[in-house]
């Protein structure tokens, strides 16, 4: 009798302790699965945030103009132009120096040009009214301010330096027309022919404002001259700051 009591004892406590050892694994396994999904929902997450990031930067990042991408079809062609403001150093009639940094008030620049693969032919116009410090005489004619018309056409190569920044340098005609300021008659302008060389940098700020520098010097050369009489114009340094809009096709 006393060992039948014992023995269902003895079940009923293996019972129970199978019951609590087989609910201790159940929990166990609920818990590995939970932290794996937890894991992976983790991983998960800081993947699409980094994709978003990536993204982002993309969508944010300064693309380069495709003006002045090198080797480009269609988009490498467009159109620029602008405004520019001077340095100018003339020499006129054989000996005498004129000077003028004040770039807003000695005239102005224009300047209209055509790209394609690295290269660029350019209209310039130049127009300048500069003081002698002095009055002097050509021609029969004497005063001290001269103005200066330059309608130059220049082909210019334009390589890429870095980044956004691009050298360009190049050869044209510059066709001027010279005059004392104050004269009311066409015929008192000198017409001229110089042959023209230019260098410059220049820097793309968005991809349409283009800021342009551009240093010219223009020579008179005897077999350019169009009359028998001495050149007015001997010679013309500039220096020109451009702001330009480009356009492209």
């Amino acid at each position: 009798m006393k060992n039948n009591r014992y023995s269902s004892a003895l079940k009923n406590f293996m019972n129970q302790a199978i019951s609590k050892s087989v609910l201790f694994l159940i929990n166990v396994c609920c818990f590995i699965i939970f932290v794996g999904e937890l894991d992976a929902q983790t991983q998960l997450a800081l993947e699409q945030s980094e994709m978003e990031e990536r993204s982002l930067e993309a969508r944010t990042a300064t693309q380069e103009p495709d003006f002045f991408v090198s080797g480009t079809s269609a988009q490498g062609i467009g159109f620029y132009f602008g405004v520019g403001f001077r340095s100018v150093k003339l020499q006129v009639a054989e000996t005498i120096i004129i000077s003028d940094s004040d770039g807003t008030a000695n005239g102005i620049g224009f300047n209209l040009g055509y790209y394609w693969n690295e290269q660029v032919v350019e209209y310039e116009r130049q127009v300048s009214i500069v003081e002698h410090s002095e009055s002097f005489t050509y021609q029969e004619e004497s005063g001290r301010e001269l103005e200066v018309i330059q309608n130059n056409l220049w082909y210019i190569q334009y390589p890429k330096i870095k980044s956004d920044f691009y050298l360009h340098y190049g050869a044209g005609l510059q066709f001027t027309k010279t005059r004392f300021a104050g004269s009311i008659s066409n015929d008192a302008y000198q017409d001229e022919i110089a042959l023209g060389i230019e260098t410059g940098v220049s820097y793309f700020v968005t991809s349409n404002l283009l800021i342009y520098y551009r240093f010219s010097l223009g020579q008179q050369l005897p077999f350019f001259n169009t009359s028998a009489s001495t050149s007015f114009l001997k010679q013309s340094q500039l220096h020109t700051i451009y702001l330009n809009f480009y356009y492209p096709l």
